[in-house]
């Protein structure tokens, strides 16, 4: 009876769907395969570890220069106030050596009239100066929220590309094991299927003997 009982329920199955062999593999960008208690393992290569590890630097060394472009943009204080507030001054102390020289020739150097010139040109000069360093502040303003963005930037993509990689692979392997899942699956039902099948057929044999048994007995 054992005997018939194995070829109904067990020997009948075959040996691919009662242990469905999992196939390991290697891609360019990763290598997967399976420990003997079935699960699962996915390996990045070492040649993607690099290439990020490359793009993650890049990114890095970009911030940082980008962050010591800093101060040369630092609003009221930068290259582009100094540079505007040196011009200018040059041209009030150009321009008023060569009044004092216009005043002296004239002879009226000492005077009234000469020093409200002076005083008046030194004012001119001061609005200009004033005025420049307002827009210098506004422009380098921009300039270093538009710096902030970009180290901000720079320093979010250096580990973006370690996250986006991350999901491409944690997406892969869900789609591995979900197949895994669904061929273990169709075989549980592929041997359900067959056992039932096996256990009909013995039903089935059983049936037939007890008939034939008592119709000889009748």
């Amino acid at each position: 009876m054992g005997g018939i009982t194995d070829k109904l329920f067990g020997n009948n199955i075959p040996d691919e769907v009662k242990n469905p062999r999992l196939s390991a593999f290697s891609a360019p960008g990763a290598d997967t395969g399976f420990t003997d208690q079935g699960a699962l393992h996915f390996k990045r290569n070492t040649g993607v570890e690099s290439l990020l590890g490359g793009v993650a630097g890049a990114f890095r060394n970009q911030a940082g220069e980008l962050g010591a472009l800093q101060p040369l943009v630092e609003p009221g204080f930068g290259r582009l106030t100094e540079a505007g507030i040196r011009a200018v001054r040059d041209a009030r102390r150009s321009s008023i050596g060569d009044l004092r020289q216009n005043l002296a020739r004239r002879r009226v150097g000492g005077s009234s009239f000469a020093a409200d010139d002076i005083a008046r040109t030194n004012a001119e000069f001061a609005k200009k100066e004033n005025e420049f360093a307002s827009q210098a502040f506004t422009q380098e303003l921009a300039l270093s929220n538009e710096l902030i963005n970009q180290k901000a930037q720079a320093s979010a993509n250096e580990f973006l590309q370690n996250l986006q990689q991350t999901n491409i692979e944690t997406s892969l392997a869900a789609q591995i094991s979900n197949g895994v899942t669904g061929i273990l699956s169709n075989n549980a039902g592929i041997m359900a299927g067959m056992s039932n099948s096996g256990a009909n057929r013995m039903l089935n044999v059983a049936g037939t003997a007890v008939g034939a048994y008592f119709g000889m007995g009748g």
